[in-house]
């Protein structure tokens, strides 16, 4: 089997966690060529946990010496937009941490590149690959359970005023938003993925307690193209950590109860039956393997890479979420509903996620 040879910038945080465990638990099909960072504390500890002397502080230099067929940006987003673009220039696929970016002018620029290129942004939406989540969207999606009606997505997770001493958290210069572009991002995807195309969104965004810019919580209401609806809560400031999914179609309601990465066995299908009773139904999925989301991910991006294809969730499908994030932020802003293609260049919100975000939070002190 062709291995990739993969590189990863940003050696703690996230790169740490998640990236370099899932290249290195892919021996047959990846090699970790290099590791950047710019600590060399990190980045040492990083070589020795995950095995490569090939440690760097300069991408270019990397890039040069190394020739990685795909480059993993675990870094703050803030810097996504101009690394994305030197790698992609260098000659490799870019798979980049969410937010991809801070706008829709942003992510435009990196779609130029990807298309000048001929290489590939894939932005990292583990929640797609989780245990799961594919089965529920192919019978959501294939019509197996009816028209899908109605849904909820609810990220109540917990961040303590300790969690923004990192420097670049918790502002729109380096973060851009905060806990719905942040925390809730991949249950919003995944939400926006199992029920359609989104149309339209009303919502509102506030820093409600955490000393921060962005905003610490947010609700909307969304509308889709087939006609559902559905609900979403995000925020860091509950006291009971969970993440919940619902969708209803006509014949079935399917829950996910998690918490940060979903598991088989956490998602749970029920129906009426005749006698009008609700109950579950244990027969609705084919057995999966354990499966680690990071590296589901990876491996499917690697199977496209050796088949010569074009990877899932270049810059053109990502920006479907970047739009309705940057939708609900200007619908908190303007009180007004917001509809898919209303932000284009010349609109404040084209240029900034949450371009009324700084006036808000001018606005506290």
């Amino acid at each position: 089997m062709k291995k990739a040879r993969i590189a990863v910038v940003g050696a703690g945080g996230i790169g740490a966690a998640a990236h370099l465990p899932a290249i290195t638990a892919l021996p047959d099909q990846a090699e970790l060529v290099g590791i950047v960072d710019l600590d060399d504390a990190r980045r040492t500890e990083a070589g020795e946990r995950f095995g490569t002397d090939r440690l760097y502080s300069d991408l270019a230099l990397m890039m040069a010496e190394q020739h990685p067929d795909i480059v993993v940006l675990a870094t703050p987003p803030h810097t996504h937009e101009p690394l994305a673009i030197q790698v992609m220039r260098a000659g490799a696929w870019v798979f980049c941490e969410k937010p991809m970016t801070g706008s829709l002018a942003s992510v435009d620029r990196i779609a130029a590149v990807e298309a000048e290129t001929g290489q590939a942004c894939v932005t990292v939406s583990q929640f797609r690959y989780s245990g799961g989540a594919r089965q529920v969207r192919d019978k959501l999606r294939g019509g197996d359970w009816g028209s899908v009606l109605t849904g909820y997505a609810n990220t109540s997770w917990y961040r303590g005023p300790e969690y923004w001493q990192t420097s670049w958290r918790g502002k729109f210069a380096t973060e851009f938003a905060g806990a719905t572009t942040t925390q809730a991002h991949h249950a919003i995807d995944l939400l926006l993925w199992l029920m359609g195309d989104w149309s339209s969104v009303a919502g509102f965004a506030d820093t409600l307690d955490r000393p921060i810019e962005v905003e610490d919580a947010s609700t909307a209401v969304v509308r889709f193209a087939g006609g559902g609806m559905a609900t979403l809560l995000s925020q860091v400031l509950s006291h009971q950590q969970e993440t919940r999914i619902q969708v209803t179609a006509q014949k079935a309601t399917v829950d996910l109860e998690t918490l940060y990465m979903p598991l088989m066995g956490e998602w749970t299908v029920r129906q009426v039956d005749a006698e009008g009773q609700s109950r579950v139904v244990e027969d609705w999925a084919e057995p999966e393997g354990e499966k680690q989301a990071h590296r589901e991910q990876l491996a499917n991006i690697l199977a496209h890479w050796r088949a010569g294809e074009r990877p899932e969730l270049m810059v053109a499908e990502a920006r479907a979420t970047i739009e309705f994030l940057t939708a609900l932020y200007k619908s908190a802003a303007t009180g007004t509903l917001v509809k898919r293609g209303d932000i284009v260049a010349g609109d404040p919100f084209y240029e900034a996620i949450d371009a009324g975000g700084p006036s808000r939070a001018e606005g506290k002190k």
